[in-house]
């Protein structure tokens, strides 16, 4: 697989944080230039030395801050895992500041009618989703309504979810957490609904949103490409500044929960903790991060939100 020296600690690296359950989508691309580049520059080296990692970190030509946090983050898993092994290897200790994310473009309540009415309205089925009117009504609510990220929507088996009991099970989602999240009446029975029709559809599917007979379940970039195009059916994708993204319905949700706790002046410690548990947060600060998000957007709601700030020590940071 690798053709330098450092190839098997790579290998025994990637195997290990592979059963520790660790996802580290990025990193292939990074090893294999790295390797190519040892292989190259220091064809005898086996340890990561100060030289060998500064120098590479510092080949690429690559003005984005965030490839090249990438590269140092990639030098800091080869040379830990080397310290780990007692070996005396070179671990950065800095990390390049990546810039300021813009803030994600939400919509308003009349953008948000306009959407599910041309969802429930104006989607044609075609032989890529031949029940794409019937299928995407259900899968949108499923996701603003949830919080739910869109791979965890696409990734939703039928088993996981308990119509007795009203609830939908997360499993292995962002940071290898499961959730259990309760549905309210409605949506309970807008998806109970649609589970019956589709089960005489594909008597034996797996996955609750099978797009069609030869596929399992959609990937997020399927659902990216509908998404736009129900922009576009709306008049909603040329508007000014940042485009809407799937992902922004996550992010609504969030808001409009944050905008009901300030109007109703429920005990906020408690009310975040619960909902960085149900949106499947691995820190609390990235629940937090949906405060500020809600104080910007929203100027109506700065004081209330100043307010619930007030004595928690909010460190923000976007998901």
């Amino acid at each position: 697989m690798y053709a330098s020296k450092f190839g098997p600690v790579m290998e025994e690296m990637l195997t290990i944080r592979h059963r520790s359950g660790l996802q580290l989508k990025f990193i292939g691309f990074f090893l294999n230039d790295f390797d190519a580049f040892c292989a190259r520059e220091y064809p005898e080296a086996t340890l990561l030395t100060k030289e060998i990692a500064e120098t590479w970190i510092h080949s690429s030509d690559s003005p984005s801050r965030h490839h090249m946090a990438r590269r140092v983050l990639t030098m800091k898993h080869i040379g830990e895992y080397q310290q780990s092994l007692g070996l005396n290897a070179y671990v950065p200790n800095y990390r390049i500041k990546r810039p300021k994310a813009e803030e994600p473009h939400l919509f308003t309540d009349e953008q948000l009618s306009l959407f599910f009415e041309t969802v429930d309205t104006k989607l044609i089925p075609t032989e890529t989703y031949p029940y794409k009117d019937t299928m995407f009504p259900v899968f949108f609510r499923l996701v603003y309504c949830c919080g739910l990220r869109s791979s965890e929507a696409c990734n939703l088996k039928v088993s996981d979810i308990d119509f007795p009991k009203g609830t939908i099970c997360i499993y292995q989602s962002k940071g290898m957490k499961d959730r259990e999240l309760p549905l309210s009446d409605d949506l309970l029975d807008l998806c109970y609904r649609f589970d019956r029709y589709y089960q005489k559809q594909f008597p034996d599917r797996t996955y609750f949103f099978k797009p069609n007979q030869e596929r399992e379940h959609m990937i997020s970039a399927d659902v990216s490409k509908i998404f736009q195009a129900i922009l576009k059916k709306a008049g909603l994708l040329e508007l000014p500044g940042k485009r809407f993204t799937t992902h922004g319905l996550c992010h609504l949700f969030a808001v409009q929960n944050i905008k009901k706790c300030a109007d109703a002046g429920e005990d906020f410690y408690n009310w975040i903790q619960y909902l960085c548990r149900y949106m499947g947060h691995k820190h609390i600060r990235y629940t937090l991060y949906y405060l500020h998000i809600t104080s910007q957007l929203f100027p109506v709601y700065r004081e209330k939100v100043d307010a619930l700030e007030k004595g928690i020590g909010v460190v923000y940071a976007e998901e």
